[in-house]
C-alpha cells in the first residue's frame, strides 16, 4: 500500500516557550484527496500548513511527504522540495506586482526549468485567466490575482497544493470561483490539496475536514462517497 502522500504525526509548536499553538497534531492525507483544515482564527492552522510545506519547523513531531520525513532536510534541500513538490497559495496572493500575470506563472518554471508540467497557455486557459495574461498584476481583480496564484501554483505540477485562507479577501461570487479552481487542481490534475480556511462552509468543497481546537486535531469527517476517489492521471 502506497505511504500517505502527508503525514502529521504528534507535531507540537510553541513559540518563545509559551503554551502550544499545535500540541499533539496527527492526521494523514492519502493523494488526490481535498482536506479542509479549520477553526477559529489563531487556532494554529497557518502554523501547521507552514510546517507541512517547510517554511516552519515544529517544536516536536514529525511530518512526512511521500514517505519521507522532512525534519532532517536542510534549508536548500527544504527549497527544493518546495519547488517541486509543493504549491503554495496565500490570502494575499503573494504576486509580483510589476510582473505580468503570465510572467508570475512561468516564474517557477523558470527556477526549476521542469519541462513535465503543464504548460502556461494550457494553465492560463484552464484557469480562466488568458484573456489578462498580458496585465500586470497590480491591474487585476483580488479573484482574477487569485486564480493567478493558483495557477502559478501548478506551474510545476506539484504533488500538493497548500492553500491558507485564499478566499479570505474575497466576496462570496469570487470565494466560489477561487474554490472551483482548487477543485480542478485535484480533479483535472490529481493534485491533493489541503486548504486552511476559518469558514466551515467551505469544507462542503472538501473530501475530508479536520477541526483544530485547543492545538489538536479532535475531528475528521469523511464524505463516504470520496473514500474511493481516485486522482485523474494527466499526460501533458
Amino acid at each position: 500500500m502506497a505511504p500517505p502522500v502527508i503525514e502529521v504525526r504528534d507535531l507540537v509548536k510553541r513559540y518563545n516557550g509559551r503554551q502550544a499553538v499545535l500540541d499533539g497534531v496527527s492526521f494523514s492525507v492519502a493523494e488526490g484527496e481535498f482536506v479542509t483544515v479549520y477553526g477559529r482564527s489563531g487556532c494554529g492552522k497557518t502554523t501547521l500548513l507552514n510546517i507541512i510545506g517547510g517554511l516552519d519547523r515544529p517544536t516536536s513531531g514529525e511530518v512526512s511527504i511521500d514517505g519521507e520525513s522532512i525534519a532532517c532536510l536542510g534549508e536548500d534541500e527544504l527549497a527544493r522540495l518546495r519547488l517541486e513538490k509543493v504549491g503554495f497559495v496565500f490570502q494575499d496572493y503573494n504576486l509580483l506586482m510589476d510582473l505580468t500575470v503570465r510572467e508570475n506563472v512561468e516564474l517557477p518554471v523558470r527556477f526549476s526549468k521542469r519541462r513535465d508540467g503543464p504548460g502556461v497557455d494550457e494553465l492560463l486557459e484552464r484557469f480562466d485567466i488568458a484573456g489578462i495574461a498580458g496585465e500586470r498584476a497590480n491591474r487585476i481583480s483580488g479573484g482574477e490575482a487569485q486564480r493567478t496564484a493558483i495557477a502559478r501554483a501548478m506551474a510545476n505540477r506539484p504533488r500538493i497544493i497548500l492553500a491558507d485562507e485564499p478566499t479570505g479577501n474575497l466576496d462570496s461570487e469570487n470565494a466560489e470561483n477561487v474554490m472551483s479552481m482548487l477543485r480542478l487542481a485535484r480533479d483535472g490534475f490529481g493534485t491533493t490539496v489541503v486548504l486552511a480556511t476559518h469558514d466551515p462552509g467551505l469544507a462542503r468543497h472538501a473530501t475530508r475536514k479536520v477541526l483544530i481546537e485547543g492545538g489538536r486535531a479532535v475531528s475528521e469527517d469523511v464524505r463516504p462517497e470520496e473514500r474511493g476517489y481516485t486522482p485523474i492521471s494527466v499526460r501533458f
